[in-house]
């Protein structure tokens, strides 16, 4: 069997192909992370559009928007919204104003069901309805990612999965997997899981001082090239509440059964 040699392919051929030790070709420009050092591992050079990114860790609500803030401020467009589907903890309006996002600019869905959020997320994403869409999924199973991956495959925007440190051995369609630690001093410590590249070895050390601390933090504390504070503007944080349905990325949802009117008891607190 002759060895395949790129060099006597037609040119239109090898401009498609792809060598595994090397990073793939993305269709689209990345959208910078704010360090250059992890944007050099990444193919197209930053966060990927029309595919999701897997970020996990060790405790949900923590370091989310530290590690995603800097390329959210670019994607702000006055026409989409950044939208975060079911944070564990609500989002905090005059933080994220100092991460650059413009007033109006967060939409945050609350459901505590998972079938709600699978179902929200995936019309999003067929929808490309959001400059960048953030989604807390703890309990997605692999097939239900490889259903949304098919769905980010149309979706313009940056598309963020966040789930627990536990599920680095679980199967995941995500292209682009990640997994982020807290590090000293102020620094996130990220490790590439997996990429359309080369496997990646070591740790990258990523100086992330909130903006809140910058300017308080004495000079000794601070990492080295830490961010500029962007100028912080008041946010309000938009909720709404998903109606029942039934979702075919999640158990099908039961129908609300209708709370009975009931007469107050008298308690010795009334008068």
């Amino acid at each position: 069997m002759h060895k395949l040699d790129a060099l006597s392919l037609p040119p239109t051929v090898t401009a498609q192909l792809w060598r595994g030790d090397h990073l793939v070709r993305a269709p689209m420009a990345g959208i910078p992370t704010g360090w250059a050092a992890l944007d050099a591992e990444l193919p197209g050079k930053g966060w990927p559009s029309q595919c999701l990114t897997e970020v996990l860790q060790p405790q949900a609500g923590t370091l989310e928007w530290r590690l995603t803030g800097m390329a959210l401020r670019q994607q702000c467009q006055p026409h989409k919204p950044v939208i975060a589907l079911g944070p564990p903890l609500p989002p905090h309006a005059s933080g994220l104003a100092q991460c650059g996002l413009a007033p109006a600019q967060l939409v945050w869905i609350h459901s505590s069901r998972p079938q709600d959020q699978l179902w929200a997320l995936e019309q999003l994403l067929k929808a490309n309805a959001a400059a960048a869409v953030l989604a807390w999924l703890p309990q997605v199973q692999p097939e239900q990612m490889r259903r949304l991956q098919i769905s980010a495959q149309q979706f313009e925007g940056l598309a963020f999965i966040f789930r627990p440190e536990s599920s680095r051995h679980q199967a995941s369609a995500a292209p682009l997997r990640l997994l982020v630690r807290s590090s000293q001093p102020w620094s996130l410590q990220l490790e590439l899981l997996k990429r359309r590249g080369p496997a990646h070895s070591g740790l990258l050390e990523l100086p992330a001082i909130p903006p809140s601390l910058q300017a308080v933090l004495p000079t000794r504390l601070l990492p080295g090239n830490a961010p500029l504070s962007p100028t912080a503007i008041p946010i309000p944080a938009t909720a709404i509440h998903l109606p029942d349905h039934d979702s075919d990325l999640g158990r099908a949802a039961a129908p609300s059964t209708p709370l009975r009117r009931q007469r107050a008891r008298p308690t010795s607190l009334q008068h």
